[in-house]
């Protein structure tokens, strides 16, 4: 897939299967399997442990709010803090470099959940929501931010991803796909080979609708019906930094857009072309 948004089976650039020392970073079999770490969202606070498990872990979002909630995953460096976060947070424009983005569950509904998996290393970290109330106001500047340690744990936690049926790797501006994707359960990977941050966010589009019109809804007050619904995805991933999520897709009509402001002008990278519609068979 590409941001020029043509048919995704024109846009295919085929997976090579390489079966042997799993360089990709894939968990091989009998291994241990990822941490399962599960995320309260209210309006606006998350519940998180105050400890996590170092390797790879899977944030389980569930959305106890009435707006919709996400759960950016994000390492604090160089001795910062939440407060320090908060006191810099810009939502358009680049965040200084001592914030590190590791991907999370993406945009939850109320009374639903989400998953992503992403790998942690020992350290400090935030959780926060960068969605925008009616109000204009984004949910971080609420409250919406819970700092946690991430620490080397006694037991086995896996170091390695679990494998995928699919990968999508995001860069400036668009999305290439292993293969189209199907209707039924896909383990997608997303790998980040841009030079700047991105997100994939999967949305299941509602009759004659698109990605730009989801857009457009999300940022100007979330009023009215709902013209998408996220079904999964990865927040916000540092270059080089991947992440997983399993979606049962159905058929219909899908989209995937990247919202993360660009390093350059601030905009959106949706408007720099970063979304894609594709029907799923």
């Amino acid at each position: 897939m590409t941001a020029s948004g043509a048919p995704l089976a024109h846009r295919i650039l085929l997976a090579s299967v390489l079966v042997s020392c799993q360089p990709t970073g894939e968990r091989a079999p009998g291994s241990a399997e990822p941490a399962v770490v599960t995320v309260e969202a209210n309006d606006y606070a998350f519940g998180v442990p105050a400890r996590v498990p170092a390797g790879i872990v899977s944030f389980r979002l569930v959305n106890q709010g009435k707006e919709a909630h996400h759960a950016q995953v994000i390492r604090l460096e160089g001795g910062k803090t939440a407060g320090d976060f908060v006191r810099a947070f810009t939502d358009t424009a680049s965040m200084p470099a001592w914030v590190r983005y590791l991907g999370g569950p993406v945009g939850t509904a109320p009374g639903q959940e989400q998953r992503s998996t992403t790998r942690l290393a020992p350290g400090r970290y935030a959780m926060i929501c960068r969605i925008r109330s009616p109000d204009g106001v984004t949910h971080v500047m609420k409250g919406m931010i819970r700092e946690f340690e991430v620490v080397a744990g006694r037991g086995a936690v896996s170091d390695s991803f679990p494998t995928a049926s699919d990968t999508v790797t995001l860069n400036d501006y668009g999305f290439v796909a292993s293969r189209p994707l199907t209707a039924g359960y896909h383990t997608i990977r997303v790998e980040n080979a841009g030079p700047q941050p991105h997100e994939l966010v999967m949305l299941k589009l509602a009759p004659g609708k698109t990605p730009a019109d989801f857009a457009r809804w999300g940022l100007s007050g979330r009023h009215g019906p709902a013209p998408a619904v996220p079904v999964g995805g990865v927040e916000f991933l540092d270059q080089g930094a991947r992440g997983v999520f399993v979606v049962d897709l159905a058929p219909g009509e899908y989209g995937f857009i990247c919202f993360v402001p660009d390093t350059r002008d601030g905009k959106r990278h949706f408007l720099h072309g970063m979304m894609t519609q594709f029907a799923v068979r």
